[in-house]
This record gives structure tokens, C-alpha cells and sequence, in this order.
């Protein structure tokens, strides 16, 4: 019997290309007895977009469906000039969208999935709104992120990769007080839906860090990355090398840039865009101007 896991995207017609490796790269690594149930959420992809990438699950048992968001619901919501636009905040939109699941896997696009994710989502998210991997030690002050006084958290989490406990949020009506939030904070938040995540839950749940392995901590030199520099207060140097024999997920965040927009991409990255139909493998202007300025 396959146990069908649900997992959202979000993303726009400017990250077609990392957003269709993510995806292959999740049905490629499914067991056998899982089957994905891939949720696009977006304000801008048309038919041809849509079409396209409903082609990666084709001839398997995976399925692949859209929903569109207004990005006006986020309007009063802050966001900056570059990639973090409103659609950081449609992963607040899980439990409301998505109701006949109990659980959904939500994860960024500038991944790499390397296993399969029943473990992750079979986990015990009793009386907790959410599960996600630390980031850094919740104090004042903080290294890599900002510190909001009432995060009453021991540690700040990373929102790249979420385990949603959609049954909380629709029982404490958690999307409103995140709304809120927005309202009270929106001056304030400098990592947008990180912040306001980890301000508005005070029960969320560890998950190991192999679910969210930056990039830079795969390097030998991983200490002198920008990234050790919090990361550090979190973990050990075994605790790394741990959740570098199995990661499960590589997430490209940081100075390093995204894969797709370097000049020459990590090798198991380069065979998936190889590998895509040529339909998705399509460069945008704005990652070829990135393409042109990465040093790598």
C-alpha cells in the first residue's frame, strides 16, 4: 500500500528552472511506497508553465496540481526588491488550502532532495503547530538573524523546510494571529516569514538537520563558512559530519547563490538540469545577468 505524502511548493514564473529540479529530484528519491501529492502554490504561472511542469510526474504515480494565490492578500505584508517577494508568505496559506491532509510537508525551491521523506513526515507533531530544523540559538544578541525579544523560543528555525500540523493551525486559528503579526511587525521583520514564524509559535518542533543541509556545510572548509559563524552555537563539529553521511535535503541559502545561476553548478545539480525536459530548462534574464556576476 503507497502512503501518499503531501508536499507544497511556492514559487513564480522566474524560478521555473530550480522549482522543476526540486520537484524531479523529490519523485526521483521516492521509495517505492510513496507517493507524492505535489502542491503548487503561485500568482503567476500559466497553462504553458503548468503544463510543463505536470510533465515531470507523467508515467508515475506522483501527482502534480496548482493553486493559484492572489498576491494581493499579502499586500500590506513587507518584502524587498529581490527574490523575496510576497510569495515567502504563501506557505502561511498550508492548512487553509490543503484541509484533507492532518500534515504537509512545505519546502523551499533552491533545494536538492537526496531520500525519501516518509520518516520526516510520519513524525509526532503532537501539540506542536509545526516542525523545522535550528538555525541559531535564540539570543540576544543573535549572529545570522535577527532577535525579536518576543520570540519566546529557545531557538530561531529555519521556515525553508516546515512539517505543518494543519490540524493546530485550523483549531487555534493560527493564520490569523500570523496576520497580525504582519500588521504589528511589519517594520520589523528582516527575514519576513522566517521572523514571523518563529515569533508567532512557541511550540514548534525540532527536526534533525539532514532535512535542511546548507551547501556550504558540505565543503571540507565548512568552518570558515558564514554560515558556521551561528550555526555553531546549534551544533557540533560531529553533529555536521552526522547530517553529511545522509543528508536528505540540500537547501543552496547563503552568499554561495543558487546552482542554477552559477556559472558552473554542483555536478549532482548540473545532471538534473541535463536531465529536465528542455521545455523547463530555460534560463531567465535575471539568472543569466546573476549567472554572469557569480564567482563561481
Amino acid at each position: 500500500m503507497s502512503n501518499i505524502i503531501p508536499v507544497v511548493f511556492c514559487f513564480d514564473k522566474r524560478i521555473i528552472l530550480g522549482a522543476s529540479v526540486a520537484i524531479k529530484s523529490l519523485i526521483d528519491c521516492a521509495k517505492n511506497s510513496t507517493t507524492y501529492d505535489i502542491r503548487i502554490f503561485h500568482s503567476d504561472l500559466d497553462i504553458e508553465n503548468q503544463k510543463n511542469l505536470t510533465s515531470l510526474a507523467q508515467n508515475t504515480r506522483h501527482n502534480i496540481a496548482f493553486h493559484y494565490i492572489s498576491s494581493k492578500l499579502f499586500k500590506n505584508a513587507p518584502t524587498n526588491k529581490g527574490s523575496w517577494t510576497e510569495l515567502v508568505y504563501y506557505r502561511l496559506l498550508v492548512s487553509n488550502l490543503i484541509k484533507e491532509y492532518d500534515k504537509v510537508i512545505y519546502s523551499d525551491v533552491d533545494v536538492l532532495f537526496k531520500d525519501d521523506l516518509e520518516e520526516l513526515y510520519n513524525t509526532n507533531l503532537e501539540n506542536h503547530s509545526w516542525a523545522g530544523v535550528r538555525a541559531e540559538k535564540n539570543t540576544y544578541p543573535t549572529v545570522g538573524h535577527k532577535y525579536f525579544k518576543d520570540n519566546k523560543n529557545e531557538y530561531i528555525y529555519w521556515s525553508g523546510l516546515m512539517l505543518i500540523n494543519c490540524k493546530i493551525w485550523q483549531e487555534t486559528n493560527l493564520l490569523d494571529r500570523l496576520f497580525k503579526n504582519i500588521e504589528k511587525y511589519k517594520n520589523e521583520l528582516v527575514f519576513f516569514d522566517l521572523d514571523l514564524l518563529n515569533i508567532t509559535c512557541n511550540d514548534i518542533k525540532e527536526l534533525p538537520l539532514k532535512y535542511c543541509l546548507l551547501q556550504s556545510l558540505l565543503t571540507d572548509d565548512f568552518q570558515n563558512s558564514t554560515d558556521w559563524k551561528y550555526l555553531q552555537k546549534v551544533y557540533t563539529i560531529d553533529d555536521i559530519k552526522e547530517a553529511k553521511k545522509n543528508p536528505a535535503i540540500v537547501h543552496y541559502a547563503g552568499k554561495m547563490g543558487k546552482p542554477w545561476r552559477m556559472k558552473k553548478p554542483y555536478e549532482d545539480y548540473q545532471e538534473y538540469i541535463d536531465n529536465l525536459p528542455k521545455e523547463l530548462r530555460k534560463y531567465t534574464f535575471r539568472d543569466l545577468r546573476k549567472r554572469i556576476f557569480n564567482k563561481r
